[in-house]
């Protein structure tokens, strides 16, 4: 038993400081180290997640804002992945593109959304346009950056042996980019919940970020932490996925990167 419980930790190595930080939290209240008040003990804060996972208030706030994000991210990717990689791919167009790229992507995603208010009002579509907003840019650039950075001789000995343009883009170009795309993703995935959660205390009136805010209007400090505590774990099972799809799509390179090397 002791062996199995061994193997277990060693193949999930992160479930050791989630079970401290766990431990911590419940402890620190409890014995004074910190106010129960603002920051209440782990148990009360699960308890209260029953509380409205019982009443269906969080299932329905959890549906809002996943639809948001899918649709908001989803744009984003759509339109980021042709346009990062072809910028990243051809210098004129990058020259010709970098000016308002670099205009736009100092201006942070909250600074969206009184205009979003008043082109979209109050409802999903500024939520959506603020997360595309605030997703597409960063994958914009970091696409293109990593396009960029390919290995030009590759691309060169392609064109020597006859192959076009498409043929070095789809078996040279693609599957080089495969691990920068996944990391990419994976960013672009972590701001589309920042930017939903900062569209939805404003901008409309269902989603996390509304619960969020309206536990902190009535001061409710559990719900204020239930809410951080679902965005967060959101979080990882979303990047988990992605990480699992990365290592499906891309088992051709297994052996060809250092991961793992330096254990």
């Amino acid at each position: 038993m002791k062996r199995a419980r061994t193997i277990r930790v060693r193949r999930h190595p992160g479930l050791l400081p989630l079970a401290l930080v766990a431990a911590l939290w419940e402890l620190a209240p409890r014995c004074g180290l910190v106010d129960p008040t603002l920051l209440p003990p782990l148990s009360r804060v699960l308890a209260a997640g029953l509380a409205l996972l019982g009443s269906g208030a969080l299932v329905r706030h959890l549906a809002a804002s996943l639809w948001r994000v899918t649709l908001g991210y989803g744009l984003a990717v759509l339109v980021a992945l042709p346009a990062g990689i072809a910028i990243g791919l051809s210098s004129a167009l990058e020259r010709s593109v970098n000016p308002v790229l670099q205009l736009l992507r100092p201006i942070s995603p909250p600074a969206w959304v009184p205009l979003a208010i008043l082109w979209f009002g109050i409802g999903d579509a500024p939520a959506v346009f603020i997360i595309f907003v605030g997703t597409v840019l960063a994958l914009v650039v970091g696409l293109a950056t990593a396009a960029r950075s390919l290995d030009g001789q590759q691309v060169e000995s392609a064109f020597t042996q006859g192959a076009s343009r498409s043929q070095a883009i789809r078996w040279i170009v693609v599957p080089n980019l495969g691990p920068a795309v996944f990391g990419q993703l994976r960013v672009g995935l972590a701001l589309a919940w920042m930017c939903v959660v900062a569209a939805e205390m404003v901008a409309v009136r269902s989603g996390l970020g509304y619960l969020l805010m309206e536990a902190r209007n009535l001061f409710q400090t559990e719900r204020v932490l239930l809410v951080m505590l679902v965005i967060g774990s959101l979080g990882l099972g979303f990047d988990l996925l992605l990480r699992a799809l990365e290592r499906k799509a891309l088992e051709w390179r297994d052996g060809t990167t250092v991961e793992g090397m330096f254990r």
